[in-house]
């Protein structure tokens, strides 16, 4: 099968995974979050996918749960979502797994670039993330919610991304044959020599 449709094929089935992940999810009393598994997946499409056809997989979950199909936690959709407390985050998965993509090195498949680029992946989640969370739970409530405090909030949700980047990891690393056979990376271009 030729490489671009193999790639088109898993971005697809990665939007999936995402939407599977978040669906499928543990409630919380509001305004927390839900606990989902699609970081979990985006990191993975990151990681087998590389940084663009990772970035199309998560535009598509994106595009498909704005247009209102109930691809988000506790299977909601709608452009609404990215308007409250935990819209930022849905925002965050694109450079989540583009982050991943770009630092996991995809000829090798080791399990510390796979490592590295899954925890990047999720800093970047949270570089965008906290503070739309922060801003948006400041407008609910009175006074000032400082972004330590927000940061206090989601630690535990933190910590769980943290573990997922591993989780990822570790699967890439034991997957590393199928997709070392299956899923070859791009060649390096040759440079000539002067």
């Amino acid at each position: 099968m030729n490489r671009s449709v193999t790639l088109f094929t898993l971005a697809c089935m990665f939007a999936a995974l995402i939407a599977a992940g978040a669906v499928f999810s543990l409630p919380l009393p509001p305004p927390l979050p839900p606990v989902t598994l699609a970081v979990f997946f985006g990191i993975l499409a990151g990681l087998v996918l590389g940084p663009w056809w990772a970035g199309l997989s998560v535009l598509s979950y994106l595009l498909l749960g704005s247009l209102g199909l109930p691809v988000f936690a506790n299977a909601s959709g709608g452009l609404g979502h990215f308007a409250g407390p935990t819209g930022g985050f849905l925002l965050g998965y694109l450079p989540l797994a583009m982050v991943a993509g770009f630092l996991a090195d995809r000829r090798k498949w080791t399990f510390a670039r796979s490592l590295a680029g899954g925890l990047a992946g999720v800093a970047a989640l949270y570089l965008v993330g906290l503070p739309w969370f922060r801003a948006a739970m400041d407008a609910r409530v009175d006074g000032q919610l400082s972004i330590w405090s927000a940061l206090a909030m989601m630690a535990p949700y933190l910590a769980g991304d943290a573990v997922k980047a591993v989780l990822a990891a570790a699967l890439v690393r034991a997957l590393k044959p199928l997709l070392a056979n299956r899923l070859p990376a791009p060649a390096r271009p040759n440079r000539r020599q002067a």
